[in-house]
């Protein structure tokens, strides 16, 4: 699978931003909740937008044959027979029938709540809405096909609720800030501030597609979540979370813009994960990208150990555009299957100490094109495999490197190459061009240490391992011998064996092999 794309073209219309004119009144119910009601109107409300180009890897599970509308991908909103809603405190709102329905106003707690027909496709406009509910969600979708939130432009919006929920008995739903039963949709052009207090921030138990906005999300809990997939374009997104950042049991799919995670447990996390370009920049304290399986909340723990140590062969990590930068507390790139750098500026600083690594694999990681540069501790590394057709140099240090150290890799007259600041201390490092030719000698510098290389196909080796573990699945190099299948061996005089008290020798635990893989760390 790896290399083969599958294109599916969608594209949205380029379109004028216009000043939002509708006009309309709220009928009040006897009940607290307030009932939108149409006013005829003849003007058009649009959001401006680009051009999108949707990819999608051969292999990827997500099914897109009938993901996306033409109300997803135009951001045109048309509030000809649209229903304006006034937003009051205390008093929820109820939409109960397809449609199109402009959200303006503040209220204190008050729910939108989607109460429409299984196959309704609702449309919430949001013009300046500002919705907190210290009870409940802000916005809850428990019925309906699908629903399309589009961010009026130079508009800044706003959701909020508290710490606890109260459920009628029986219930546990809903469950984020921004809750969607199904599919969930969000362009448009203005900003959107979610301060989740109780669970995520934005949930939806089927397909999330944010394909514009400004979105800022603070989130005890997870701060995206797309139970089926997730798809990512033109939208700029910065995230605190506590949990997840983005997260999805199936695909998420990245093809551009700007997602900022300043605080995430695990950056992205998905079954499958393509980044097509954007700019991504993940801090996070376990896993900054994480490919896992999935195996069933039933199993024991030992089949769940099993599970995390086999490579998956469905699950993988795939770059192909943009530029990634990750500084994790765990494993950098963590995959419970494959590893596919086809593309983009990837720069990764992984835990300073093990058995936590920067790039971390079960199954196999080649890198065809690109830049790529980790750093992170030698105690169970890997580096590339040896069957990747772009040049590689591992490094291996005696002593660990401060933070704020740079790698630098200059050509013989001086220019560099690829150079990269690392976050974190280091002993190891991994790096990547296309521009490392085959035959030609290049130095390495990082800090004090200085070595040349002259490059041969495929991977290279600096330096000599401390024994800290196995060098990868795939080897340290090449079949030419660079490296070896594990890497350098340690130098020095044999350990002695431990004593018991008495001064008796103890057995000492056997080494890992050099293709052994770590358990899942999710």
């Amino acid at each position: 699978m790896n290399g083969t794309k599958l294109f599916q073209r969608l594209a949205i219309v380029p379109i004028v931003a216009l000043g939002l004119t509708v006009a309309g009144c709220n009928k009040q119910a006897d009940n607290g909740t307030t009932t939108p009601t149409t006013t005829a109107n003849t003007s058009t409300t649009t959001t401006t937008g680009k051009n999108t180009t949707l990819n999608y890897s051969k292999n990827s599970p997500l099914d897109t044959t009938n993901m996306f509308t033409q109300t997803d991908l135009t951001q045109t909103v048309d509030t000809t027979t649209a229903k304006k809603i006034t937003l009051e405190d205390g008093k929820d709102v109820t939409i109960d029938a397809a449609g199109t329905y402009v959200i303006t106003g503040t209220a204190k707690n008050s729910t939108v709540i989607v109460n429409a027909s299984t196959d309704a496709e609702v449309h919430l406009v949001f013009d300046n809405a500002s919705i907190t509910n210290t009870k409940s969600s802000a916005i809850n979708a428990a019925t309906g096909k699908k629903v399309v939130i589009t961010l009026v432009d130079g508009t800044t919006n706003t959701l909020g609720d508290g710490s606890s929920y109260e459920y009628a008995d029986g219930e546990d739903e809903p469950d984020a800030t921004l809750f969607v039963k199904n599919n969930l949709t969000i362009n448009g052009n203005g900003s959107l501030n979610i301060d989740s207090n109780f669970a995520a921030a934005i949930k939806s138990k089927d397909n999330l597609i944010i394909l514009g906005g400004n979105i800022y999300i603070d989130s005890v809990d997870k701060a995206i979540k797309g139970k089926d997939s997730v798809t990512i374009e033109n939208a700029n997104i910065t995230i605190n979370a506590e949990d997840d950042g983005i997260t999805t049991d199936g695909a998420l799919v990245i093809n551009s813009g700007n997602i900022n995670i300043e605080k995430a447990g695990e950056g992205l996390e998905a079954v499958t994960i393509d980044i097509n370009g954007g700019n991504i920049d993940i801090v996070a304290t376990d896993d900054g990208l994480n490919a896992r399986g999935l195996i069933d909340d039933s199993a024991s723990d030992a089949e769940k150990e099993a599970y995390g140590e086999e490579n998956q062969a469905d699950t993988y990590l795939k770059i192909t555009g943009g530029v990634v930068n990750v500084d994790a507390g765990a494993d950098g790139i963590d995959s419970n299957g494959q590893v596919y750098i086809e593309g983009g500026t990837v720069y990764i600083s992984g835990a300073t100490s093990g058995p936590d690594v920067a790039l971390d694999y079960n199954g196999e990681a080649t890198i065809t094109s690109g830049t790529f540069v980790s750093t992170g501790t030698q105690e169970m590394s890997q580096t590339f495999s040896s069957n990747s057709t772009q040049n590689f140099i591992t490094a291996y240090y005696s002593s660990t490197l401060e933070a704020g150290t740079e790698i630098k890799v200059t050509d013989k007259s001086g220019n560099v190459v690829v150079s990269y600041t690392a976050a974190k201390s280091f002993s190891f490092a991994v790096i990547s061009s296309d521009k490392l030719t085959t035959g030609e000698t290049y130095t390495v510098t990082s800090g004090d240490n200085s070595s040349e290389v002259t490059i041969t196909a495929g991977g290279n080796t600096i330096g000599e391992s401390n024994g800290g573990g196995p060098g990868g699945q795939g080897g340290m190099g090449a079949p030419d011998g660079n490296g070896g299948p594990g890497g350098n061996p340690p130098t020095g005089e044999p350990p002695q064996k431990p004593t018991d008290a008495n001064g008796n020798e103890l057995e000492m635990p056997e080494p890992p092999s050099s293709n052994s893989s770590q358990t899942e760390k999710n």
